[in-house]
Parts: structure tokens; C-alpha cells; sequence
């Protein structure tokens, strides 16, 4: 567009309060087309000084900043909008938020956000102020990849599959050497007499038990029934860890008693020194290094059920250390070389705290998965891309109404709520709003998406949905 917008206009010639929701006074003329889409650098003059504005009404709109005849939208009443907020884009007419190509000006401008990025520059800011630099960047570059057409679709599709089959790999491998271990630890146990090893011993043994239930339900995931469950059974994945972290839990509790005994045991001499040797040290050790390869493996593949066996190996290498180390110097060649009779304690008090780190550990496991089976919502950094995705979807879409997304299992269930123009037919809708819904659910963490096409944003979200 080449016209321009007087800003000595009737509507500017008065300001108004942000209550009123009026536009804002300005003194200047504002050109429309953007200087930066030619290559120009803009003027010094005072026409790239004054504010473009720009109304979202409560919602995010998608349209154009004017109509066709250079006019601005109508300002409803102040009864009407009295939950609505004047947003204004204060910006010179070359970096305007809105309409960077000209093919395409409907849509939101992706060079000024790109603008924003950080990079490197902030490296001398403090932590939290990088991190949250850090954080914007990658919000900024997953704009970049939307704006810019970049379908990941079936590239995430494959990503999926992909950790799928690793994470199957890798459970068998864990089983394995869970099963190699637990005999090692055995012998250990047998050969010391130690409650700090025994108690490992235990964690071994519940490690083995949640490689079966991780392996059984890696493979009944893959098993789809159309019928018996039309959904899938992603939700096989989170339950499986909350059953395995009460599991953990209550071996941990069952460990802290038996320690508890065993001090009350050695107070009253009741109780045998345990006896730490090389070849308890040696399989042990073993175990440690084991434990960490598998711990280094693990983690570079990112899925719940991975996550929980990475989270097992790196327990029991800290149970393991504190096991070798509490075990030895509670043992009897320590009180041969030393005579210190209390350091006898230090065994049990060595399972004890082993028993509380296992304890507290799987107590967040298991309630961070439950906050996923009970729809928890999604964080704002994801809601912001399903906006940006809504509000560039079609330059018929006049309003995003609502944005909503919450955990269905350990992916999301979006919902979301768009105006169209009342008098469009229900076949130009459909084309809307189907494409928009497929857009929704080719995002990797998106599980099922529903598009809700509406012609108003007055109504209540109360109105349409029962509340529970």
C-alpha cells in the first residue's frame, strides 16, 4: 500500500485514556508501506517517528492493522470492552510488528522478533538474566522455523520413532545388566554382612523389577487397537513410573526400619561389625562404572521411561559409592586398625541416608507424572507457539479467542478457539479451521489438537464448556 494515514484525522485530533480504548494522538504523518521491505534505511524525518497502532481486543488479532481504505477498526463501547486491553505498537512504520512481506502483510513480522535475539552479547550478564536471554532466543527461533515454512512434521514423527526404538535398546540393555549386577551385588552382600550393601542390593533388585514394567510397556505401547483404545496408550508410559516410584518408596521406608534395627541391635551388642573385604570393594566397584557408562548412555535419548532408567543409574552409583565407603569404615578392619567401636554406626547410618536420597528421588518422579496424568497446563513458552501458529494460520482468521493446552499423558491436549467472519460458508470454515487443527498436532509434544470456529469473542468460556 502506498496511501497514507493523516494523523490530523478526526479520530486523533483528542487523546483518550486506555479505558476508552480509543487511538492515541499523534502529529505526524505515517506511511503504511514498509521502507525496510525495498531495502531502504529509514528517514530522520519525523513521519518514521510516530506509532503505528495496533488494537487486540482482548484477543490476539490476526487482521490487518487497517482496512482497505486506510481507516482504523470500530471501537465498541466502553460496557462492551470493559475486559479488553488497547495494545500499542509504538515502533517507526519500518519496523513495524506487522506486514514485512508483501506477499504475506497480514501476518506478524518475524525480523523484528528476530531483531531481539541475544546470541552471545549477553555472556557477561548475570545467570538468571542469560537464562532468560537463552530462553528467548530459542522461542524466537522456533518462530523463525513457522514463519519460514520449515515442516517438521514427519521429520518429529521420525525423531519419535526414532527414541522409540532406543529406548527399547536401551531398556533391554539396562535388563541385562541389572540381572549381571544384582548377582554381583549378591555376592557382595553375602560375603560383608553389610546393611549399607544389602540395602543396595535392594535397590538393585527394584531396578530389575522396573525394567520389566518399562520393557512390557515400551512393547504394549507399539501395540495400537483402534477399537479398545482410540486414543493409543501413550498413558501406559507415565503410570508405569508412578507404580515404579511407590514401588522404590516403599523399599526405601522398608530399608530406613531395618537400619534402624540393626543400631539399635549395635548399641546393644547384639550385632556382628560388618566385614568390607577387596572382593566386596571390587564388585562393587564393578558396579560403579558400569552404572555410569549406562548413566552417560541414557541420557542423550529424552523420553519419560529413558529419563527414569538414567535416573536409576545415577542413584545407584551415589548408593554405591556411599555403600563402599560407609560399609568399609564401619567394618571390622577398620576397627582392627583404628579401635574406634563407634564407627560401627556409620554402616546403618550409611543405608539409612542411601534409603532417603531413593526415597525423596522417586517421590518427585512420581508426582511430576502424576501432575501429567491430571492435565496439568502447559507453560507459557508453549502456549506462546500455538498463538504464533493460530495468529498466522489465514488472513480470514479475525481472532484468536483461546488458547489452551494441558498434559494428556506425557504430550499435550490443545484446544482452541478462533472468529471467522459470520458470513463465511461453512465449507471456506471447515478449510480454516481443518488445516489449522493438522498444523496443531504435527507439533512433536502435541498429542490431539481441536479447533473451535466461532463468528463472536463476547460470550463466557463457562458458557460453552461444562465446568469440573
Amino acid at each position: 500500500m502506498h496511501e497514507e494515514v493523516s494523523a490530523r484525522s478526526k479520530m486523533a485530533e483528542k487523546s483518550y485514556t486506555m479505558d476508552d480504548l480509543s487511538l492515541v494522538k499523534t502529529e505526524e504523518t505515517v506511511p503504511l508501506k514498509r521502507r525496510s521491505s525495498q531495502g531502504d534505511q529509514p528517514s530522520r524525518d519525523n513521519e518514521v517517528k510516530s506509532p503505528v497502532l495496533k488494537f487486540l481486543l482482548g484477543r490476539a488479532d490476526a487482521g490487518n492493522i487497517f482496512d482497505s481504505n486506510g481507516t482504523a477498526p470500530p471501537v465498541q463501547s466502553n460496557n462492551e470492552c470493559r475486559h479488553r486491553i488497547c495494545m500499542t505498537e509504538v515502533a517507526p512504520s519500518h519496523s513495524s510488528i506487522f506486514g514485512t512481506e508483501n506477499r504475506e502483510e497480514w501476518k506478524l513480522s518475524i525480523s523484528e522478533f528476530s531483531s531481539k535475539k541475544h546470541g552471545k552479547s549477553s555472556k557477561d550478564l548475570p545467570k538468571r538474566i542469560r537464562t532468560f536471554y537463552k530462553n528467548q532466543d530459542e522461542l524466537i527461533t522456533t518462530f523463525e522455523d513457522f514463519h519460514f515454512g520449515v515442516d517438521d512434521a514427519m521429520k518429529h514423527t521420525e525423531e519419535m520413532e526414532e527414541k522409540r526404538k532406543k529406548a527399547n535398546i536401551l531398556a533391554k540393555i539396562t535388563l541385562v545388566a541389572n540381572v549381571c549386577l544384582l548377582i554381583a551385588k549378591l555376592v557382595a552382600a553375602i560375603l560383608s554382612g553389610s546393611i549399607s550393601v544389602i540395602s543396595s542390593l535392594v535397590d538393585s533388585c527394584v531396578d530389575l523389577s522396573s525394567g520389566f514394567v518399562i520393557a512390557i510397556t515400551e512393547r504394549a505401547m507399539r501395540k495400537r487397537d483402534l477399537y479398545e483404545y482410540p486414543q493409543g496408550r501413550t498413558k501406559l508410559e507415565p503410570i508405569a513410573i508412578v507404580i515404579l516410584s511407590v514401588i522404590m518408596s516403599l523399599a526405601s521406608i522398608q530399608l530406613i526400619v531395618e537400619s534402624s534395627e540393626k543400631i539399635a541391635g549395635l548399641a546393644t551388642g547384639g550385632e556382628d561389625r560388618p566385614d568390607v573385604g577387596i572382593t566386596t570393594i571390587v564388585l562393587l566397584s564393578c558396579t560403579i562404572v558400569t552404572k555410569i557408562v549406562l548413566f552417560l548412555v541414557c541420557r542423550r535419548v529424552r523420553t519419560p521411561s529413558v529419563d527414569a532408567m538414567t535416573r536409576d543409574h545415577r542413584n545407584d552409583v551415589l548408593s554405591n559409592i556411599l555403600a563402599i565407603a560407609f560399609g568399609y569404615i564401619g567394618s571390622k578392619s577398620m576397627y582392627e586398625q583404628y579401635q574406634v567401636s563407634e564407627l560401627v554406626y556409620l554402616d546403618p547410618i550409611g543405608a539409612i541416608l542411601i534409603s532417603l536420597y531413593i526415597l525423596f528421588g522417586w517421590w518427585s518422579t512420581g508426582y511430576g507424572q502424576i501432575k501429567l496424568l491430571t492435565g496439568h497446563t502447559a507453560k507459557p513458552d508453549f502456549l506462546k507457539k500455538l498463538t504464533w501458529i493460530c495468529m498466522n494460520h489465514h488472513p480470514k482468521l479475525l481472532y484468536v479467542d483461546t488458547v489452551r493446552a494441558f498434559h494428556f499423558g506425557v504430550n499435550f491436549l490443545v484446544e482452541v478457539d478462533i472468529v471467522l467472519p459470520e458470513d463465511m460458508t461453512l465449507k471456506e470454515a471447515h478449510d480454516i479451521g481443518e488445516p489449522l487443527q493438522q498444523k496443531l498436532e504435527s507439533l512433536p509434544e502435541v498429542e490431539r489438537a481441536f479447533v473451535h470456529l466461532d463468528y463472536e469473542f463476547e460470550h463466557r468460556p463457562s458458557d460453552e464448556h461444562k465446568q469440573v
